[in-house]
């Protein structure tokens, strides 16, 4: 199926936008602050932490009514040393234990982190649906939408978390993992307000994780190949949501990223892609695959609060 019969105009527009020029491709992450109401609630209160649910309404609106309220997870320490992380989660997780874990060990540290569900995972996702399976899919036109939300989404945590919770906003850090490490890339590349990134298990040239033959993709590449859609399309139709289409040198420093050896779900090749986009930043690669890594979750927590501390530390 030729181009213009599976993609709306708008997703051609920014399309063309990307390969012109960046610039004009930057303006569909634009974000303007605006006031809005935020309800908080606590769930937990351990030693070094209050952990907070935090909502408020999306700065964009969307069809699915649920998908319109950001639902967020504040790690609040106890001893803030006014430093604050975004944490955004794996594709279709059955819960955020990983993501809480990371916003534990931070808060510990001295550092807020909240962790944002993405646009149709979890709570945001609307009856009947699993967590995730709208956020990225064979709807390229709405997967294009829920990472330019996604994007504006991280934009107003990183608002609330200076005006709420009187974070220092030149201390500002973006991190995630599989698919929130893909958001967490694109932020970084596109958002130079950030101070310190890190990626695990997320690369570069997207459109080709769709067609390397994992068990997390092949529905999708299954349903593209039926509408006759070739990885070349792919590459055109993704381009203008993927980070390394924005990857630049001078965000380098500042950026940490983590891989596993053997992973079929992001290849390293992917991840070196990415790395070579960002002038070769810090690469920590591990032994194992997509999932087998975390048996490594000690020294990856290691990793993420020191790369933190560091990077975010009071100047």
């Amino acid at each position: 199926m030729k181009l213009p019969a599976i993609a709306g105009a708008l997703l051609l527009a920014v399309l063309a936008s990307a390969e012109d020029g960046l610039p004009e491709a930057l303006h569909q992450f634009d974000y303007t602050p605006a006031k809005f109401e935020s309800r908080q609630e606590v769930r937990a209160e351990r030693d070094g932490w209050t952990q907070v649910k935090v909502t408020f309404s999306s700065p964009v609106e969307t069809k699915t009514a649920e998908n319109n309220t950001v639902h967020a997870h504040l790690f609040r320490p106890k001893k803030a040393t006014g430093a604050a992380v975004v944490i955004l989660p794996i594709w279709k997780g059955r819960g955020l234990d990983l993501e809480f874990m990371v916003g534990g060990r931070l808060a510990k540290e001295g550092i807020a982190a909240l962790v944002m569900e993405l646009p149709y995972q979890f709570d945001r996702a609307p009856e009947g649906h699993r967590s995730g399976d709208m956020t990225v899919s064979s709807d390229l036109d709405r997967t294009r939408e829920a990472f330019v939300q996604g994007v504006k989404d991280v934009k107003r945590c990183a608002q609330w978390l200076v005006d709420e919770e009187k974070c220092d906003g030149k201390r500002l850090g973006i991190m995630g993992t599989s698919l929130g490490g893909h958001f967490a890339a694109l932020i970084w590349a596109t958002d130079r307000e950030f101070r310190a990134g890190a990626t695990v298990l997320a690369g570069g040239n997207i459109h080709e994780l769709f067609w390397n033959g994992s068990n997390e993709t092949k529905d999708i590449k299954a349903e593209l190949e039926a509408r006759g859609m070739t990885l070349e399309e792919l590459g055109k139709l993704m381009k203008s949501f993927d980070p390394i289409t924005y990857a630049a040198a001078d965000r380098k420093a500042g950026l940490l990223m983590i891989a596993a050896k053997d992973d079929t779900v992001v290849p390293i090749g992917n991840v070196r892609a990415l790395r070579d986009a960002f002038d070769r930043p810090r690469l920590i690669v591990y032994p194992g695959t997509h999932y087998t890594v975390a048996l490594r979750i000690a020294d990856i927590l290691d990793d993420l609060a020191a790369h933190f501390g560091r990077e975010l530390a009071a100047k």
